[in-house]
């Protein structure tokens, strides 16, 4: 393999170059500019691959990819920067990026000499994103299933292993086993098998920190959050035990945190009988990291302590002590919950002084521009000007069809014609940045203390060089978020249901219950989409035609992510609300038992949204804790009396 690196930096490209070169059988040139490395490219009769740094003078890495790119068609190219590319996707195209600095391993994945697929390649109707890590002879790597529209964990044998005798075999009887096995605390194993030469199974993705890093980071937790995760961990390994399956061992790299600090276990299942374990080194290796992240004095201390005073601990034991501390505690402060929060908090304390500075900047700035002309001050500010203004819609009294043909009568009440957009959702935050005092009077009951309403990545983060501009500050000045069309007219995200229920209250208003949210989606008649009986993915915004390139995708509805909360125009109910098929799902008022089998109760989502294919109207998902926020997830709001 031919590899061409490029980076102004010399000393980079010299520790670059002798990585790959370390790591497998490829040749390696190096320029410390754009001009060097198109010289260097034609004597080479055209490389194989392009590592290039992006932000170089004169000619910047995306102008050289073109210009070797038509010289060079069958050249792969990979971007490393150390600055935030998200909002120049467009220009980034189908080019893998990796953020600076890289190690070893990362090269070596790239350039495809880590004995797995190349970053940027195709594995069968796998599109491979990103090199994750290395257990033993099998590598990880982020990947999108195309004939699924989904990400996956795509685990590969290392191709020199696949060579050794027997290793194919048990490394597909193990992934056969791992298959078989369902529990909804474990990520599930979706197919193994083999393709263009690599032997590979894939597993659910979850966007999580496992609790070695967080320990390496020694990142404190919050007492639900570690006797939550004891629990779990002691639940699996009596399923195991119960079911008489064969396991690997148990520890902190195998217990995943999601943003909501839900547990999730890798898939320990492997082929064969049973072995004895040793459960209690297993549990004392927990109950060190437990001690060492756990506030001192606290009941999840406690329990830790407790444990490793025992000689013989077992987890049937951490299952009882665990379930009675569970009970003694409630979370107590949502900033130890959600990284989402802290940064929350810290974007507050930040916007306070920078406003005094924006407001003065504005009042003399602004003058000038009105003496230059309004299309000019447009041109300036207008990309935070709404164009959509939502009204509230009558849903009379009566009986719908509601589900699998169930006849449910509900009274009169009035809903949201679309859905809350990020111009209505910024109203809701100046009046809170406004009257603090008024965010305990919005908050549900059950909302814990000291957190915050700011949508995940909405903020600016200025913690980072150089700034990271939050979705808000993209919609109002890019009109674009990572690649695709966002304004303020596009639906709010990422937001969690106690988000929603608060924006509801401050507008005198409430979530719409998930009946209350079918009838107005399908009518009286019992009808499968807003439209009509007939599924037509050019009425909506699905995830029909959805790509994970955001240059790609949006052939059939015009949108590659969201729309503004007035178009599809096609996506309009009996009673003319818009928007309940796709764009986003949505929060309701209504909670159901949880899809995870865990007993608990969440908030049940309805609607499909721009990822997801599905997008008929009597689809209903439980799947997401209060806390949780996800991209494809915003709502809308209703009321029981007309609006005033």
């Amino acid at each position: 393999m031919k590899i061409l690196l490029v980076d102004d930096e010399i000393q980079v490209l010299q520790v670059w170059q002798e990585l790959l070169e370390a790591a497998g059988d490829c040749e390696v040139r190096t320029a410390s500019n754009g001009g060097g490395a198109l010289l260097a490219a034609r004597d080479w009769g055209g490389p194989d691959l392009l590592i290039s740094d992006v932000m170089m003078e004169p000619m910047d890495g995306f102008a050289l990819r073109d210009r070797l790119v038509a010289e060079f068609p069958l050249m792969r190219v990979v971007f490393l920067s150390g600055y935030d590319l998200s909002d120049q996707a467009d220009r980034v195209g189908s080019a893998a990026v990796v953020a600076k600095p890289v190690t070893a391993d990362q090269l070596a994945a790239l350039a495809g000499l880590s004995g797995g697929p190349a970053i940027g390649s195709e594995v069968g109707s796998y599109y491979v994103q990103e090199y994750l890590g290395r257990h033993e002879s099998v590598a990880d790597y982020l990947a999108w299933e195309q004939a699924m529209s989904r990400h996956v964990v795509l685990h590969v044998l290392d191709n020199s292993k696949a060579r050794e005798n027997g290793a194919v075999d048990e490394f597909l009887a193990n992934a056969r086993a791992k298959a078989a096995v369902t529990h909804p605390s474990m990520l599930a194993v979706h197919q193994a098998g083999e393709t263009d030469g690599f032997y590979f199974f894939s597993s659910d993705f979850v966007s999580a920190h496992s609790l070695e890093s967080l320990a390496a980071a020694d990142h404190p937790l919050e007492d639900q959050a570690l006797l939550n995760l004891l629990w779990t961990a002691g639940k699996v390994s009596e399923y195991f035990k119960e079911q008489g399956l064969a396991r690997a061992s148990l520890g902190p790299p195998d217990v995943l945190l999601d943003g909501s600090m839900r547990p999730r276990l890798l898939n320990l299942a492997k082929a064969g009988a049973p072995t004895d374990l040793d459960e209690a080194a297993e549990v004392r290796q927990f109950a060190q990291v437990v001690a060492q992240l756990a506030a001192p004095g606290g009941t999840a201390a406690e329990v830790a302590t407790g444990l490793l005073e025992l000689e013989q601990s077992q987890w049937a034991l951490v299952l009882s002590v665990t379930a009675a501390a569970k009970k003694a505690i409630a979370p107590k402060n949502t900033g130890e919950l959600t990284a989402h929060t802290k940064n929350s908090q810290q974007f507050i304390a930040q916007s306070k002084q920078q406003q005094k500075r924006r407001l003065i900047m504005m009042a003399s700035f602004s003058l000038l521009l009105l003496l230059l002309g309004g299309g000019l001050l447009f041109r300036f500010f207008g990309g935070s000007t709404r164009s959509v203004t939502t009204r509230s819609m009558e849903i009379p009294a009566g009986e719908f069809i509601y589900q699998d043909g169930q006849r449910v009568s509900l009274p009169p009440f009035w809903i949201d014609e679309h859905e809350v957009s990020i111009a209505d959702y910024k109203e809701f935050l100046d009046y809170l940045e406004e009257n603090p005092e008024s965010a305990e009077k919005l908050a549900h009951p059950n909302q814990p203390k000291g957190k915050l309403h700011l949508p995940l990545d909405w903020a600016d983060n200025n913690e980072l060089t150089p700034p990271m501009p939050g979705y808000y500050t993209r919609a109002v000045r890019w009109k674009k978020y990572q690649g695709a069309q966002l304004t303020v007219d596009s639906p709010v995200f990422n937001v969690d249901w106690f988000d929603a229920y608060a924006y509801a209250k401050w507008k005198g208003r409430r979530l719409p219950t998930e009946q209350e949210w079918e009838k107005s989606a399908r009518g009286a008649d019992g009808r499968r989409f807003p439209w009509g009986p007939s599924e037509d993915p050019q009425l909506v915004n699905s995830g029909a035609d959805f790509k994970p390139n955001p240059q790609e995708g949006g052939d059939l509805d015009g949108f590659k992510r969201w729309s503004p909360v007035n178009q599809p125009s096609g996506d309009l109910s009996p009673y003319g609300i818009r928007g309940m098929a796709g764009n986003v799902s949505e929060w309701t008022a209504t909670w159901g038992p949880s899809e995870d089998g865990t007993g608990g109760e969440v908030p049940i989502i309805r609607g499909g949204n721009w990822e997801n294919p599905e997008h008929h109207i009597t689809r209903r998902r439980a799947i997401l804790d209060p806390l949780q926020m996800q991209r494809v997830l915003g709502f809308r709001t209703a009321s029981d009396t007309p609006p005033k």
